[in-house]
């Protein structure tokens, strides 16, 4: 062990080219301070590969945020069964690619649609009953909890029948762009444009159409829109039409990028969570923003710190708990406040009537 005190003591000493400013004292395996060269800059081929993924997650995570900030402000209902749906759209898309058609955008079709079934059946088999009897807000929420379970479970028994392990959604991958630097694929192409189509056509849609108003309506004072003649029940329902259908599709685009598994949505919605909170429960624009932050943070900001400080990527999962804890400590209203010169109409939950 001689050889310890010798390569501790030489490296804790700043080269005689590196500023001293720019260097950092850490300390190693043997308790001796290190230092950490500031100033050395991350390759621009990783930073470059970085921003490509923080860019496609997060354009997912705002996807899949989306509609859960839909059941939040219009039902006023965090649904933890959210993740399943997630998952569902997913396998759709697997089922769909490897047996159907190889068409990806009758594929993302097909994922929207299964997956708002799957969505409306839940909302009448379990919620609407449960507000049937003027069920607390806990036991709705638990309900979620639960039927996320029954889901869940539901999906790993067909997945063993059907031998759907170990199986990818089939869509050929090819090269569309190839610099220096970095490489674009068509997976690229297709994530991010779609997940950025499908929230700019769910905005226009809820500021410019008739459902829209009567689902802001709806958001602002339940009772009070349903003396105004809006149609509750036909809004409740294409609401969680539109979440269950862009969760199918957010599924689906996580699934191209990665791999299907069961607990793909249970592994996701921490991070969806996170940006509904960091974006203010009920703002759409927040929530799309807060959805970029975290994946930045997943990616950027993770390849950052282990670049230069060695931060294992093992602890990239505690990145969205950080991030709602400080979020609820510090800034409960999350960005909404930052969001108001985005121009975006905000759906806002008011008070239940006494």
């Amino acid at each position: 062990m001689s050889h310890i005190p010798h390569l501790t003591s030489h490296i804790s000493h700043p080269p005689s080219h590196i500023p001293y400013h720019v260097l950092t004292h850490h300390q190693n395996e043997y308790n001796r301070p290190i230092l950490v060269d500031w100033n050395i800059t991350l390759p621009t081929t990783l930073l470059l590969d970085s921003l490509i993924r923080s860019i496609q997650v997060g354009s997912l995570y705002a996807l899949m945020a989306i509609g859960l900030t839909l059941t939040l402000a219009v039902m006023r209902l965090p649904n933890f069964a959210h993740a399943e749906l997630i998952t569902v759209g997913a396998y759709v898309g697997l089922v769909s690619t490897n047996w159907i058609t190889g068409n990806l955008l009758l594929t993302i079709t097909l994922c929207f649609i299964v997956a708002a079934l799957v969505a409306l059946v839940s909302h009448k088999v379990v919620y609407q009953p449960l507000e049937q009897i003027n069920s607390s807000i806990y036991t709705m929420i638990l309900a979620t909890f639960a039927l996320g379970l029954i889901w869940r479970y539901i999906i790993f028994i067909l997945v063993d029948f059907f031998r759907l392990y170990d199986l990818r959604i089939k869509v050929p991958i090819a090269i569309w762009y190839q610099g220096q630097a970095m490489t674009l694929t068509n997976i690229f192409f297709w994530v991010v444009p779609t997940a950025i189509i499908l929230i700019v056509a769910l905005s226009l849609l809820l500021n410019f159409t008739g459902l829209g108003r009567e689902m802001r309506a709806l958001a602002d004072n339940r009772s009070l829109a349903r003396v105004i003649g809006v149609p509750v029940d036909r809004v409740v329902n294409m609401t969680w039409i539109l979440t269950g259908g862009l969760a199918g599709v957010a599924g689906a685009l996580w699934g191209v990028q990665t791999s299907v598994n069961p607990l793909m949505g249970f592994l996701a919605i921490l991070s969806v969570f996170a940006a509904t909170i960091l974006g203010g429960m009920t703002s759409f624009s927040g929530t799309i923003l807060g959805a970029y932050v975290v994946g930045f943070s997943e990616n950027l900001v993770m390849q950052l710190l282990n670049y230069y400080v060695g931060l294992d990527f093992s602890f990239k999962p505690a990145i969205p708990f950080i991030i709602i804890i400080l979020v609820l400590l510090f800034r409960p209203q999350g960005l909404t406040g930052f969001t108001e010169s985005l121009r975006t109409r905000t759906i806002r939950r008011s008070p239940a009537p006494q």
